[in-house]
């Protein structure tokens, strides 16, 4: 089921990203939409998913124990021809409006419209709970926001044509303290099904969205088609029990769909800042029921204040052995409990891969230089790989990664003087705004290349500030005086999410020189540096300057202290370490945020379809311009899985030179002797191709015995220069 998910998701994006003429299309389909009024609507059924099979699983009906939220009148038209597929819809919901015992804490358990099909087939359906956007929405007009809670990839077997009740259930209760939208995603074989939405005769302005990937249009008001009224979605729940301090979790790491092996740590977040809850327990599911991973009760995390130091502190999170799992898909959840019967949850999808394809470069290193010939080698602990191939791409000495130099105290403002550094001191908070300042600065960066949603909300266009401030809210920055490592990638890695999960988000706490070269050389990536000493505080690598001096790298960082790029140093033995303010600190935790897609220009250079001499290629590099480049080993196995590896290498040949040459001519002469008097003296060039040219005696320095030397070999008889 979940490739199929990942499908769906794929060609959402690409619909985005494709044609205008394609656009065009669906913008025809809107428009062609037509409305027919319904006296009356028999309802031919009730649609459960495939896999409801369990009666305890299903839907429960019963008035007294379930709270419908309704937002619309009765269905009044089928609106036909507009639902195209791969879709979005949201639909407001206020359980306050219901007039009865319904209150928040309000537990959501399913999702329900009403829809009218032509033809029998399967229906695929996504659902999710959505906070509303604080920043989009307004008093009179709300905006969805931020992932509450999301389903899996559902299958419903539409028997044929007529009006049925979909039922989309939750696997665990969303819990929403306050208005909030219902979403469906409709898969895109749904147009095959002939549907048409059902609307009521009630056009509220800003009630129901939809976006097929330009962005959310108002269905009562839009440049296609104005619905009559709002489409009949609605939500069943119950009154969540207990106090309105309400937990929820997100789990944040891995990143959803990653591929993982050996062994994995699982990262949750709590995104309430409450204490009502007793554990929070990391599962997998194995076809049959959910399988504990491990359970941790102490959620204390990181905060990186930025005016002292920091306490590492994980938070939430349990390390996952594979050892002994069979490799495929596998949800994962991390679940917070209040009480052993009342509890949140968050599911991501992983791809477990016990024999993982990642070929390893052995010959050259990151750093080699070649000239002409050279062998590739590589290995790869995937015994099942049928090739692999080798490839190149161009990069440069200084790999350079110009994210915005971002001035943290230019936010967090109080008094309405947004000039004055807003100073910890003055009962602002800039102080605080690191963590958000340098996620603005990447998703600024990115935006600038090809993904400009990343700065917006709900389709709205955010300055620099405005997001800053987004993001210090979603991770409670003025309330903690700083960001916590959960709260901070948990904003951002939903953020992500919503705004086109084109990205990956690794939070790791180790690294090494080829990986980092991976993230930022290979994959144009941003890579964040989490230190504790002397402040709590998150750095951005701007550049890193190849080749390395020993276990030594040089770099620039940004800093949002000031919103400055600053020379530096890496180190990365006996630990990952960080040149700032004057002395090597400790890095212990490491985010590098990448595209999915890797759509960079490369050449293939050859592959090997037999490892029983080593998996190589011998490669003749004469024909390249000297230069940096990435060279990548990669391959798939006869699973399909995909891999690869890097190494950054340049091609540079040894400068051919004669000593005392200085002029390159090619001969020692007396032009030599003239050359070096007026580089020495008369502020002419130097010896050329390189200084050496011009030390005729060999003593590592350019001088006056080098003339010397020269004159006693043309007009004395000495030796030849060395």
């Amino acid at each position: 089921m979940y490739w199929r998910q990942f499908l769906l998701v794929l060609l959402v994006i690409l619909s985005v990203s494709s044609a205008f003429a394609e656009q065009e299309t669906i913008a025809e389909i809107k428009r062609s939409s037509t409305q027919l009024r319904i006296d009356s609507l028999p309802i031919s059924g009730i649609i459960l998913p495939i896999d409801y099979e369990s009666p305890q699983q299903s839907p429960s009906f019963t008035s007294e124990v379930q709270c419908t939220l309704r937002m619309v009148g009765s269905s009044y038209w089928a609106i036909d021809s507009w639902l195209a597929g791969d879709e979005i819809y949201k639909v407001y919901q206020d359980v306050a409006l219901l007039g009865n015992d319904c209150s928040y804490p309000f537990c959501v358990t399913e999702l329900l419209f009403e829809m009218q099909f032509t033809t029998a087939g399967t229906l695929w359906v996504q659902a999710d709970i959505e906070d509303l956007d604080s920043i989009g929405s307004t008093q009179d007009c709300p905006y969805p926001g931020p992932v509450l809670g999301i389903t899996e990839d559902q299958a419903f077997v539409i028997p044929g044509q007529g009006v049925y009740l979909v039922v989309v259930p939750f696997a665990e209760p969303v819990i929403v303290n306050g208005p909030f939208f219902a979403g469906c995603y409709f898969g895109g074989d749904t147009h095959l099904l002939g549907p048409a939405l059902i609307a009521d005769n009630d056009p509220y302005l800003c009630v129901s969205w939809n976006d097929w990937g330009e962005g959310y249009v108002d269905l009562i008001s839009n440049p296609y088609f104005n619905f009559p009224g709002n489409i009949v979605f609605y939500t069943r729940g119950h009154n969540c029990a207990g106090d309105t301090e309400t937990p929820a979790v997100k789990l944040y790491s891995p990143f959803d769909s990653s591929k993982v092996s050996g062994s994995v740590v699982l990262y949750a977040a709590e995104l309430e800042d409450t204490t009502n809850y007793e554990k929070c327990s990391f599962e997998y599911y194995n076809l049959v029921d959910w399988v504990p991973i491990g359970d941790d009760y102490t959620p204390d995390v990181t905060l990186r204040g930025g005016s002292g130091p920091a306490v590492i502190n994980p938070g939430f999170s349990a390390t996952w052995n594979l050892a002994g799992l069979a490799e495929g898909g596998y949800s994962v959840r991390a679940v917070l409990y209040r009480t052993s019967q009342d509890f949140t949850a968050d599911t991501i999808h992983l791809f477990v891969d016990n024999t993982p394809l990642r070929p390893v470069i052995t010959n050259p290193l990151d750093g080699d230089s070649i000239c002409d010939t050279i062998t590739i080698a590589a290995t790869v602990p995937d015994e099942d790989l049928s090739f692999l191939q080798f490839e190149l791409r161009e990069s440069n000495d200084t790999i350079t990664i110009p994210l915005p130099m971002l001035n943290q105290f230019r936010y967090g403002d109080v008094d309405g003087d947004t000039l004055d550094l807003n100073q910890q001191s003055q009962g602002e908070f800039g102080d605080y705004y690191n963590g958000p300042t340098v996620v603005t600065s990447l998703l600024s960066y990115f935006a600038e290349r090809g993904y400009p949603a990343l700065m917006e909300s709900g389709g709205v266009p955010l300055s620099e500030r405005d997001m800053v401030e987004a993001m210090a809210e979603s991770s409670r920055v003025r309330l903690n005086l700083g960001s916590q490592d959960d709260d901070l990638f948990a904003a951002l890695s939903s953020h992500l999410y919503r705004q086109g999960d084109q990205f990956i988000l690794d939070v790791i706490d180790d690294c090494d020189l080829n990986k980092l070269l991976y993230y930022m050389a290979y994959r144009h990536g941003v890579v964040l540096l989490g230190i504790s000493e002397p402040i709590g505080h998150w750095l951005a690598l701007t550049e890193l300057v190849m080749p390395p001096d020993g276990d030594n790298l040089g770099c620039v960082l940004y800093d949002s202290r000031g919103g400055t790029p600053v020379s530096s140093t890496l180190q990365f033995t006996p630990a990952m370490a960080v040149d700032y303010q004057g002395s090597m600190r400790a890095i212990d935790r490491i985010a590098a945020i990448y595209t999915k897609v890797d759509t960079t220009a490369r050449d293939v250079l050859g592959g090997d379809f037999n490892s029983s001499d080593g998996w190589s290629f011998f490669w003749d590099a004469s024909g390249k311009p000297e230069g940096a480049y990435m060279l990548s080993a990669g391959g798939l196995d006869v699973t399909g899985n995909y891999g690869e590896g890097t190494a950054w290498i340049k091609r540079a040949c040894p400068l051919s030179y004669v000593h005392g040459d200085a002029d390159g001519s090619g001969a020692v002469d007396v032009d030599d002797i003239v050359y070096i008097i007026n580089y020495m003296f008369g502020g002419g060039p130097e010896p050329t191709p390189v200084l050496a040219a011009g030390d005729a005696n060999c003593s590592g320095n350019v001088d006056m015995d080098d003339i010397v030397y020269i004159v006693n070999y043309i007009f004395g008889g000495g030796h030849a220069p060395c």
